[in-house]
């Protein structure tokens, strides 16, 4: 039961999962010490629903009313229980076990580990260059010509931005894990930028294509 709203929409999901509940939630309210009362209004809460939802399969054709009354009881146990489920979820004597019972949101506890390939097998960042005297402004990202929607891909901690003058060797011009990366430097005819991802464990991805750029004469 991860990733999902534990509470099902459709109305006969719904009924069994009250069901659940009704068997197993009070012996489990009265081990981690939920108040009575609280039980007490969601099994209540539950005899209603019980009794508005037999009357509508009943009479479900012409059950109009008893549709608006039964959305109604339905409205107010499932906001009893999210309340009721609240306190259980917060409480640290819930057990994931418990959880399992009362059929919510189990936390996931062994999180699946990042592919030490992953970042090798993602597009490398796009390249746009801001120019001014002293500095190049360097967007990198999905979408660097809109920093609005240019989030880093999923399990990407940031990029290193890579230069060099003319011809010579790479240089590594520094780490950012937000766009853009601002490198202070002379501005030249021949600068170039490159950059490449890299995770959180600090493993490195694919170098983007080369930017120049270009100096007015």
């Amino acid at each position: 039961m991860i990733g999902k709203d534990y509470i099902p929409r459709k109305d006969a999901e719904f009924n069994m999962w009250l069901r659940n509940l009704k068997k197993n939630l009070p012996g489990i309210a009265t081990a981690i010490g939920i108040p009575q009362a609280l039980v007490n209004e969601l099994l209540s809460a539950i005899a209603d629903w019980d009794t508005a939802y037999k009357s509508h399969q009943l009479a479900q054709v012409t059950a109009k009313g008893s549709t608006e009354t039964k959305n109604g009881k339905r409205a107010v146990v499932k906001s009893v229980a999210r309340l009721l489920m609240g306190m259980f979820q917060a409480n640290p004597k819930l057990t994931d076990a418990q959880r399992d019972l009362l059929d919510i949101t189990v936390p996931d506890r062994n999180p699946t580990p990042l592919s030490p390939e992953y970042v090798q097998e993602i597009d490398p960042p796009n390249l746009i260059l801001d120019l001014r005297p002293g500095q190049v402004t360097v967007h990198f990202g999905v979408n660097p010509g809109n920093e609005r929607e240019n989030a880093k891909p999923k399990d990407i901690a940031g990029a290193k931005i890579w230069y060099r003058v003319g011809d010579g060797e790479w240089q590594w011009a520094g780490d950012d894990t937000n766009s853009p990366y601002r490198h202070n430097i002379d501005l030249v005819e021949a600068l170039e930028y490159r950059a490449q991802w890299f995770d959180k464990k600090m493993r490195v991805g694919l170098f983007s294509m080369v930017a120049r750029a270009t100096v007015s004469p």
